[in-house]
This record gives C-alpha cells, sequence and structure tokens, in this order.
C-alpha cells in the first residue's frame, strides 16, 4: 500500500470514530442538563443555587419578577434568590424540555410547572417557559443566562400564568 492510500485510510478511519462517538458525547450532554434543569428547577436559597450559576459576574437572569427587569451579577442573584427562602413543598412539572448541545455550550427550553406554599403560606400555581443557557467551564456545566417568561394577550396586556400552549 502506497503512503497516499494509508493516510486516507487513516483519515477515513478517524473521522468514522469521531461520528461514532459525538453523538454519544451529546446525548450524554443533554442527559446531564435534563438532570440538571430538574435539580435547579426547585432550588429556594441563594447557596443552592449558587450550585449551578457560573462564578463570574457576566451572569444574568431575566425573571418573571421584578423590576428591575434583570438580575446581572452575583450580587444581583444571590440577593433576588433570597426572595425565594421559605417556599415550602415546590413541586415542578416540565410539560416539555428541549436540550441542545454543542458540548461547549448548551441551551435549554422548557416549559414548566410550578405549584408550591410561599413563605406566607399561600399556595400558588405558575405555569411558565424558561430558557437556559450552560457553559461547560473544567468539565462542569454552569448557567450563563435564564430568561423566564409567559406568554402575553396583546389585546389585554396581561400574562396568561396557567398557558398549556
Amino acid at each position: 500500500m502506497n503512503k497516499s492510500k494509508i493516510v486516507m485510510l487513516s483519515i477515513v478511519v478517524l473521522a468514522a470514530l469521531i461520528c461514532r462517538w459525538a453523538p454519544a458525547a451529546r446525548a450524554d450532554d443533554q442527559q446531564e442538563i435534563s438532570d440538571l434543569e430538574h435539580k435547579v428547577a426547585i432550588v429556594t436559597t441563594p447557596d443552592e443555587a449558587k450550585k449551578y450559576w457560573d462564578s463570574g459576574d457576566d451572569v444574568v437572569l431575566f425573571d418573571i419578577m421584578g423590576p428591575p427587569r434583570e438580575f446581572a451579577g452575583q450580587k444581583a442573584l444571590h440577593d433576588h434568590m433570597e426572595e425565594f427562602a421559605g417556599f415550602k413543598d415546590v413541586k415542578v412539572d416540565f410539560l416539555e424540555l428541549k436540550v441542545i448541545s454543542d458540548g461547549k455550550l448548551a441551551l435549554a427550553r422548557s416549559v414548566q410547572r410550578v405549584t408550591g406554599k410561599g413563605a406566607d403560606g399561600k399556595l400558588f400555581d405558575s405555569t411558565f417557559r424558561v430558557t437556559d443557557v450552560w457553559r461547560k467551564t473544567n468539565g462542569q456545566w454552569r448557567l450563563i443566562h435564564v430568561h423566564v417568561s409567559y406568554p402575553v394577550d396583546m389585546k389585554t396586556g396581561k400574562a396568561d400564568t396557567a398557558s398549556q400552549m
């Protein structure tokens, strides 16, 4: 076999191996992100939340609760999460969850129904959309951006907090 055929055969074998392993890696990422999504959805304290967020100050949360319009940086996230302290019996049902990953960044979009009791003891029941952006750093997936929203009826200007979409 001449040198060019050996090189070509090597490239074909390498490409086949990469194609074989890449889908498995993406599937592993999808499962890992899905597991993380289920864990982070029930977090009710800043210390719990910190485990899932990237440590940099470029992190951002666009939440349904406000003002302000956004919570940017570690301090803002921590202070905002204090508002959830005392929530009890939080249960999250994922009505839909899709995960896309390239191994470095992942996007998870979901529709979640959250029920429980607020710190005041009142029951709450809300269905909303969530888009999370995860970045893999040092082998760990961490949130860098979260966007939570309700669909809005443009005729009335009111949010649909029970939407089944």
